[in-house]
């Protein structure tokens, strides 16, 4: 025992931080794998209720329990016996800290460790009068000789802050399946000041805040054996690719057989159970992991989880996400620079498992942190090996990095305390105080990072723009020692007006927040292009998963990475698409399901540039990506069903569409030879289009494209042009609303390259037609190739001195309807307004007296409402002075 004892305290300086600031993050996913108390079946291996009088212990302090001092504990400690009070009953065990650190460990016999047991400890803590400092209980292993095994030590939550309820805390430690050499676990109950427990750093002018009179009650502390189990995959950061092995490592053991019962189930992303299996729980010396395969499983994002129950109780459960990577769909998928991730500060994986989900992950572009903002201890030469490998594997594979100045050098940090200076005051102060540390990363990285960005690409808000280019000026001639044009890039925010002077770096780093709207980024983007930068990238993040449903969320992110893309953006990043995750085995990597998707996105896109949109149908997105001799279609139906809508669309030779999941699916044809093509909310990727087909389609134009109200008689120019490379003829019929009258309705082409055909037609409207959007279908079919395809032609039947808008939002259970009206005109006008709902009545407001340049809006408000997700509302306008000129408006009720 006194050999344990002072290896502890010998061994103090290593063990601290890792028990008071390392360990704290991993206790509260401990307590997530332990879903349920542990039923009474044998498995206590010791209780501490403290009442040791009947046993004959006549002592002031429980048995086998000693003070723990270590260095800057106090010589003198009091604990022991409080017979006054307890949780159900006393005594209790208590600590008295007097203005100093308190702790007692126990590392006596009665806790002997089983073969193929994992241990749970519960215990109840109630803090004494704390203020500043806290309570915890700490567990570990002992070897034979009563030596600490350090590695195993875990630790609870700590107990005292004010703002929490007071009394007794119920809290729970986890330690995994004992190693050979474990003879017995050691518990330790502490005490301890702020100086000890806080993980931040003190500034100069600290004055710590001590407990004087305090302290915390333990009792009923309870040691469970709970069997040993884990759950793995030989694949790094549990990614499978098509040619490696795909299946699951489950090991489950315990010291006995007492009728436990294994049982793993798989889901899909969506929560679906894919494979479930029953584990059998093995006993003895000899334990083997059960290898599950998951190779027939679609690619995608699952989880696992291994549960064990006994009589049908979940006494314990480890979880795993994995993702399975779909086969590549096409080479160039190698040079997808044009998408990006960055590799946050916080949870850095090992080098090779980063290497390999950097690699599997197809974007060819990273942004990596080369000065952190925290304050790290200085890199060992292992760790700058391994960070030297990374680099070289990644430029070899042909990634364009970015090397990113997130906040001051860990060494600035440690040395100021909790409140170093802001980066761009650091850079611009005296270069003295922070050029050896832009040595340490630009010398031996000069020739690896591409670009250097000052600053996180989630920028804080504006900066003073002159100490900004203080800044930029400085750093760059101090990069200059190492680099002959350093290449300098600064993050944006796409909601701040661009300062009218360009900002004197090479590169923006526009964040796109979700509060933009996807149908702004090309204007957006535009302000920044017009000021000459060499190079514009964007970040796009998800919307925040505590707000959003899985599906809308995923759906949406993903359709700005490409809508960012096809406005113009050179670069795409997102933040990274796996995360670390403390358990009790370790660290353990683990994709996002956004990671399967990115990496769907930028292998098929991958160098391919943004083409032409195409218009299908009303709401549908479809946007054509140029790549070489062929296109590649992105396409999607927001206010489709979860399930899809089917559309006809001539694509060509295209013969599959690929999810976002990277499953490939045959396009049926109709009888026209136009493939049918399931769009959702969430985008489809279509490859193999051919380019001079979406040339044509979207070469058809109407003009003029807008009539003006109670217009029965107008003439109109169809217009198409043909890309490709040799003549085509064909034919084309214009299919119009029934009340609408054309000449000529079928019309004959014989199309040059390069060479546009007009032809001039006659459209008779209704007298009585309302504004709106209408619909000419050109009917177009190509003689030779056999193709077929309609082409939507929208005319626009106006006010032209009137803009109408309107909104349809579920607001709880009402329907809120915004109608929203402009007077364009020199005149004041007056409308009588009505909102038609399916089997509602319909409800009217007044938009009287509305002066010229002014905007009146009005809400109708229908009840009970949650019915109508998905049917359409009719918002109308009729005039009511000169008229009567009418203006009907169709919205989609989400």
């Amino acid at each position: 025992m006194m050999d344990c004892k002072c290896a502890l305290i010998r061994l103090w300086p290593t063990l601290l931080p890792g028990l008071f600031v390392g360990v704290g993050g991993s206790i509260s996913a401990h307590a997530q794998e332990n879903l349920k108390a542990e039923p009474e079946l044998s498995r206590i291996v010791h209780h501490f209720d403290f009442d040791e009088r009947a046993a004959g212990n006549l002592e002031d302090i429980p048995k086998y329990w000693l003070p723990f001092r270590p260095p800057r504990f106090p010589q003198f400690t009091y604990g022991g016996f409080d017979f006054k009070f307890g949780r159900n009953a006393p005594p209790s065990f208590h600590l008295g800290c007097n203005g100093r650190s308190v702790a007692y460990h126990y590392t006596g016999p009665e806790t002997r460790v089983r073969a193929n047991s994992a241990y749970r400890i519960e215990a109840f803590i109630h803090p004494d009068r704390l203020k500043h400092a806290r309570a915890c209980l700490s567990a570990h292993f002992l070897d034979r000789h009563g030596y600490p095994i350090l590695d195993t030590l875990v630790r609870s939550r700590y107990l005292g802050n004010p703002s929490e309820p007071t009394g007794w805390s119920r809290v729970e430690l986890y330690l995994p399946a004992a190693p050979p050499e474990a003879a017995t676990v050691a518990l330790t109950a502490w005490v301890l000041q702020k100086s000890t427990w806080g993980s931040g750093m003190s500034s100069r002018r600290h004055i710590p805040h001590v407990d004087v009179h305090a302290g915390a009650w333990f009792d009923d502390i309870t040691i469970h054996t709970v069997p040993r189990m884990n759950i793995s995959t030989a694949a790094p950061g549990n990614v499978f690719t098509p040619d490696g092995p795909q299946e699951l490592h489950i090991v489950l053991a315990d010291h006995a057989d007492i009728g436990l019962e294994g049982h793993l189930t798989v889901t899909a992303a969506d929560g679906t159970p894919v494979k479930q299996r029953d584990i059998p729980v093995m006993t003895g010396g000899l334990v083997e992991a059960s290898v599950i395969p998951v190779d027939h499983l679609p690619p995608g994002w699952y989880h696992a989880q291994l549960e064990v129950r006994a009589d049908e109780v979940v006494i314990a459960s480890r979880r795993l996400a994995f993702a399975k990577l779909a086969s590549l769909h096409r080479a160039g998928g190698a040079n997808a620079r044009p998408f990006g991730v960055v590799v946050g500060p916080h949870g850095r994986s090992d080098v090779d498992t980063e290497l390999a989900l950097l690699r599997h992950q197809a974007a060819r572009s990273v942004k990596l942190p080369v000065w952190t903002g925290l304050p790290e201890d200085p890199p060992t030469p292992a760790q700058e090996r391994a960070t030297d490998h990374l680099l070289q594997e990644l430029v070899k594979d042909g990634f364009a990095l970015t090397g990113v100045f997130l906040g001051p050098p860990s060494a600035i940090v440690r040395s100021d305390g909790p409140h170093p200076p802001p980066l761009l005051e650091l850079l611009s102060g005296p270069p003295e105080v922070w050029r050896e540390h832009l040595a340490a990363v630009a010398a031996p990285y000069a020739g690896m990072f591409r670009w250097w960005q000052i600053g996180p690409d989630a920028p804080a808000g504006p900066v003073d723009r002159k100490q900004l280019n203080v800044a930029v000026a400085q750093l760059r001639e101090a990069m200059r020692r190492f680099i002959t044009l350093p290449r300098l890039a600064l993050p944006a925010s796409d909601f701040v007006q661009p300062h009218p002077d360009k900002l004197p770096v090479e590169q923006v780093a526009v964040n796109l927040g979700g509060e933009t709207s996807p149908a702004w980024f090309p204007a957006q983007l535009d302000r920044f292009r017009q000021l000459g930068y060499d190079q514009l990238s964007v970040y796009v993040e998800p919307l925040p998963a505590r707000s959003y449903r899985r599906p809308a969320r995923l759906a949406d992110w993903a359709r700005r990475i490409i809508r960012a893309r096809f406005a113009g953006a050179d670069t795409v990043f997102v933040p990274q698409t796996w995360h670390l995750r403390e358990t009790a085995h370790g660290k353990v990597t683990e994709p996002a399901e956004e990671y399967v998707i990115l990496r769907t996105i930028a292998e098929i896109l991958a160098d391919a540039l943004p083409g032409h949109r195409i218009r299908v149908a009303p709401a549908v997105e479809c946007l054509a990506f140029d790549h070489g001799d062929s296109a590649i279609v992105a396409a999607w139906d927001p206010y489709a069903p979860p399930e899809g809508r089917p559309y006809a669309i001539q694509l060509g030779p295209a013969d599959r569409q690929i999810d976002l999941r990277g499953r490939s699916t045959p396009l049926p044809r109709d009888q026209h030879g136009r493939q049918i093509v399931r769009l959702s909310p969430t985008p489809t990727l279509i490859p193999r289009v051919e380019p001079w087909l979406i040339d044509l389609r979207t070469s058809v134009a109407l003009r003029p494209g807008h009539i003006e109200s109670g217009t029965e008689l107008a003439r109109h120019t169809i217009e198409l042009t043909h890309q490709g490379a040799r003549p085509i003829s064909g034919s084309m019929t214009l299919d119009v609303p029934e009340s609408w009258e054309v000449a000529p309705r079928h019309l004959s082409f014989n199309l040059i390259p390069q060479r546009p055909e007009r032809f001039d037609v006659e459209i008779n409207y209704p007298h009585n037609e309302v504004a709106g959007s209408r619909d000419i279908v050109a009917q177009i079919s190509i003689t030779g190739e056999s193709y077929y395809l309609e082409v939507p032609l929208a005319v626009e039947v106006g006010l032209k001195d009137v803009e109408v808008a309107g909104m349809a939002v579920l607001e709880g259970p009402d329907l809120v309807v915004q109608h929203v009206v402009t007077n364009r005109s020199d005149s004041v006008m007056h409308f009588r307004g009505a909102a038609q709902v399916p089997g509602r009545e319909r409800q009217y407001r007044p938009f009287s007296n509305l002066r010229p340049g002014d905007t009146q809006t009005t809400e109708y408000r229908f009840a009970d409402a949650r019915d109508l997700a998905g049917s359409r509302v009719r918002v109308g306008l009729r005039e009511m002075n000169d008229g009567p000129r009418t203006h009907t408006l169709e919205l989609l009720i989400p």
